[in-house]
């Protein structure tokens, strides 16, 4: 017999059923159709327990970006950087995107959606996902600086243009994805899209280097 779940894990339950609900609705019809009442009849529960739990539409806007954006960060990015060199860290944010692109689409999508969203008359949405954008961008710039100051980078480079190029890469592979799903396939274009990123940023070795490295993998 399975034990009964506690007071706390039905609730986080229930949050995660909102949410999912919420996520599924803006793919559909957009954040003008992510309403609480939507949200509460989606998700089988009533329009109450959503404004219990979250208060207002924007608070659950607020919810649902964090944890597909901050959260998933924290997790999949932030936490690997511990030890990593400048490039390491670079390739550690395109290769989660690659996982995720291939792991967790929907919730690729439902991001997406809500990045094309923003570029309409939704200030709340708007300023969320443009700090999103700025914290990726001023990630991947601190990343390319580190890699240039501990040699894992070509030194000489523009850290701010090369996030800029990195970036619009990982944008433009969302908008293809998204206008055609059927044809276009974005963890391939991710896969590509990492391996030119490391060969464009990656320091040749020196002879030494490379005799070493040799010895070190006879394979």
């Amino acid at each position: 017999m399975a034990a009964r779940r506690t007071q706390k894990e039905r609730s986080e339950a229930s949050t995660q059923r909102l949410l999912k609900a919420a996520g599924e609705l803006v793919v559909e019809g957009g954040y003008k159709g992510m309403t609480l009442a939507a949200v509460g009849e989606r998700s089988g529960y009533s329009r109450g327990l959503v404004t219990a739990r979250f208060g207002s539409k924007d608070k659950l806007l607020e919810r649902l970006i964090d944890d597909i954006t901050s959260a998933w960060g924290r997790t999949n990015i932030l936490s690997r950087y511990r030890g990593a060199t400048g490039l390491e860290r670079v390739l550690i944010f395109l290769r989660a995107v690659h996982d995720r692109a291939q792991h967790e689409p929907a919730a690729l999508r439902l991001l997406y959606a809500l990045m094309f969203e923003a570029l309409g008359p939704v200030p709340e949405l708007r300023q969320r996902i443009l700090d999103f954008h700025r914290d990726q961008q001023t990630g991947l710039t601190k990343s390319v600086e580190l890699g240039m100051r501990d040699g894992s980078i070509l030194p000489g480079l523009s850290a701010q243009a090369e996030a800029e190029m990195i970036l619009g890469g990982v944008r433009g592979v969302a908008y293809h994805w998204c206008l055609d799903p059927e044809r276009f396939d974005q963890v391939s274009a991710l896969a590509n899209l990492t391996a030119a990123v490391e060969q464009r940023l990656a320091r040749p070795l020196d002879g030494a280097e490379q005799t070493r490295s040799s010895m070190a993998d006879p394979a």
